[in-house]
């Protein structure tokens, strides 16, 4: 049995990026959906809770993809009535959190030319997937990895650079399809 960090299952944005499905993301999402219309706050926030108890405590898997996500809560907004609420749902995907360290992991100490095609593969997917927002975390950890030292070095300073450029060249690969796509580089 996998033990997931909290209760909730992991969004498949794309083909292979990961979100997590956060109570407040999901609050947000059906509150903004339910304003302007005849359903008061707490409504949506018990809808919200609702949602939020179904996947914790009866859905099987430990990912559920955002289509899959977004029709389960239009669903169930219709068998509730309120298909204008459904109508109005924003299905932007939570934002995306990328760990450098962790595909410095899978790519192994010295692979920089495997980190470089999996941390693309991600970016890609996220944008495909819908994402807005995408996080790129555990920078330091993931480049002293790559080039295989406890200790910062000329050799990461370079690597590190390297990583921003290429970032950087994707996001603006990405700008014709996702041009609201927002990437962070945080350490």
């Amino acid at each position: 049995m996998i033990s997931l960090p909290h209760a909730l299952p992991y969004i498949r944005i794309g083909t292979s990026s990961l979100a997590l499905c956060e109570p407040d993301w999901l609050a947000e999402t059906l509150a903004n959906a339910a304003d302007g219309t005849d359903v008061p706050p707490w409504m949506a926030q018990d809808i919200s809770r609702g949602v939020e108890s179904y996947l914790a405590n009866h859905y099987k898997g430990s990912v559920i993809d955002s289509e899959d996500l977004f029709a389960r809560i239009e669903r169930t907004l219709a068998a509730l009535g309120l298909e204008h609420v459904a109508a109005k749902i924003d299905k932007t995907p939570p934002p995306v959190r990328i760990s450098l360290s962790e595909l410095a992991r899978r790519a192994g100490s010295g692979y920089e030319l495997a980190f470089f095609r999996l941390l693309e593969e991600q970016l890609l997917s996220a944008a495909a997937g819908g994402a807005t927002v995408v996080e790129v975390h555990g920078v330091r950890n993931g480049v002293r990895r790559l080039v295989a030292t406890k200790k910062w070095t000329g050799r990461c300073d370079r690597l590190l650079a390297e990583i921003t450029v290429f970032v950087s060249g994707l996001r603006e690969r990405c700008a014709p399809l996702r041009p609201d796509l927002h990437l962070v580089i945080a350490s």
